[in-house]
């Protein structure tokens, strides 16, 4: 451990090795990343709204008569409009790819679509109420749009992507979620091409999905689950390739009532942009999986993370606000950057923490990641934390001018557990340090 009065020499040598990021330079990402996001947005609902052929399809209530209604639609590709009150509650006929969420679904999109909802004279948005799985989308090569629709308590998840090239689905609003008892599981959105957590030696078929993938604005309360039961928001699994990469913006979106992370990338090929997303757990955290992140970014790819606000009060004694981490050493985790978000802890008076408590982790085989201008409020057995997971020794990871107003911790603000290796820390708070060749730098506010 180095302590050093030389603030500005040392944060001259502190960041002349791999990791180089500023707050200058982090300001900069953010405000591409803003121009970038409005753009692709602006250009793909440009291309939805001047769709050739628009097919328009009103809701009757029936689901024997909106199901193959809709799905008629949707088969001529093109602009599809969807007005009023529609009911799915039917069972499920469409097989998918992949058995994530149960292997059946109710409308499948194979082509490129615009599927637009309207609003009424009472402001009321075209609803589609149950169904599992109301649209799972296929459609190898093809952009697809889902915008302004209503989904009220779909089965298994709202809507499943398998492949796509070039995706948006904004300003929907998703009201409950009905877990699938057969794999005790709901979810928001899913963007999957594996059939469970992927791996090296099985990482699904990252291939089908490339392009832009914009999930913005949405609305998604996932009310429905339990302890026994999972619910996440957005997951993204397996996706990209080198020359058909993604870049993905998951932005301004609202989502409460998780049980399992409210959005949870794993294994990428591309870019990846979390920002201005408003997220509240709730009081109950699954059982089934251990240590809930409300924001988890795992794997490979190109992350940043930033401008969040989330409010965590899960009960389990491992929940942490945002988990960067990898558990394989082939695909490590490197320069992510997490930047400028405001993490609140509310655990249930008395929870005894455990030893990957934290308002925001990095873990296992992470490297050159950069933790920056971050707000911890709350409390957990750490504000930041840096640990060895599954044979990973995080290296070279830094922790800049994060504050901790308001955040109360068992063990210290900042902890960097037993053989992490060359941790860079410059800021606030108090610091508790098992690793190796770790620099700190105070500086107080």
């Amino acid at each position: 451990m180095v302590r050093s009065p030389f603030l500005a020499s040392i944060l001259r040598s502190l960041f002349s090795g791999r990791i180089s990021i500023t707050v200058v330079e982090a300001n900069e990402i953010t405000e591409k990343f803003a121009w970038r996001f409005i753009a692709a947005l602006a250009i793909v609902l440009a291309w939805a709204a001047s769709a050739t052929a628009q097919t328009v399809v009103v809701g009757t209530g029936n689901p024997d008569v909106d199901v193959p209604a809709v799905q008629a639609a949707v088969e001529q590709g093109g602009g599809v409009i969807l007005k009023g009150h529609f009911s799915f509650k039917r069972p499920p006929t469409v097989p998918t790819a992949t058995p994530f969420v149960g292997g059946l679904a109710m409308v499948l999109v194979s082509k490129g679509v615009a599927i637009s909802g309207t609003q009424d004279e009472d402001a009321e948005m075209t609803t589609i109420e149950g169904g599992t799985t109301p649209f799972y989308v296929d459609a190898p090569g093809s952009l697809v749009t889902i915008h302004r629709l209503r989904f009220i308590r779909p089965k298994g998840d709202a809507i499943l992507v398998y492949a796509v090239s070039g995706l948006v689905i904004a300003s929907c609003k998703i009201e409950g979620i009905e877990p699938l008892p057969t794999i005790g599981e709901g979810d928001g959105i899913d963007i999957i091409t594996s059939s469970g957590i992927p791996m090296p030696t099985n990482p699904g078929k990252p291939e089908n999905i490339s392009g832009t993938l914009l999930i913005a604005n949405n609305d998604i309360d996932l009310a429905g689950g339990s302890a026994l039961v999972n619910t996440a928001g957005v997951l993204v699994f397996s996706v990209g390739v080198p020359g058909a990469e993604v870049e993905a913006y998951v932005s301004g979106n609202k989502i409460i009532n998780t049980t399992e992370p409210a959005i949870n990338f794993r294994r990428v090929d591309g870019r990846v942009y979390v920002e201005r997303n408003v997220i509240t757990t709730g009081s109950v955290s699954s059982q089934k999986a251990p240590r809930p992140e409300v924001i988890r970014v795992v794997n490979t790819g190109s992350y940043l993370i930033a401008h969040n606000s989330i409010d965590c009060g899960w009960p389990d004694a491992e929940a942490i606000g945002i988990g960067v981490f990898s558990q394989f050493a082939d695909w490590p985790m490197e320069r992510a950057i997490v930047v400028d978000n405001d993490v609140t802890m509310t655990p249930p008076e008395g929870t005894a923490f455990g030893p990957l408590s934290a308002g925001i982790n990095i873990r296992g085989f992470a490297q050159g990641n950069v933790v920056l201008n971050n707000r911890i409020r709350g409390r957990a057995r750490a504000a930041l934390s840096v640990d060895v997971f599954r044979g990973g020794i995080p290296d070279n990871n830094a922790l800049v001018i994060n504050r901790f107003d308001d955040f109360e911790a068992s063990v210290a603000d900042v902890f960097v557990g037993v053989d992490v290796v060359n941790t860079r820390i410059v800021g606030p708070g108090t610091v508790e340090d098992h690793g190796i060749g770790t620099i700190i730098i105070p500086v107080p506010f």
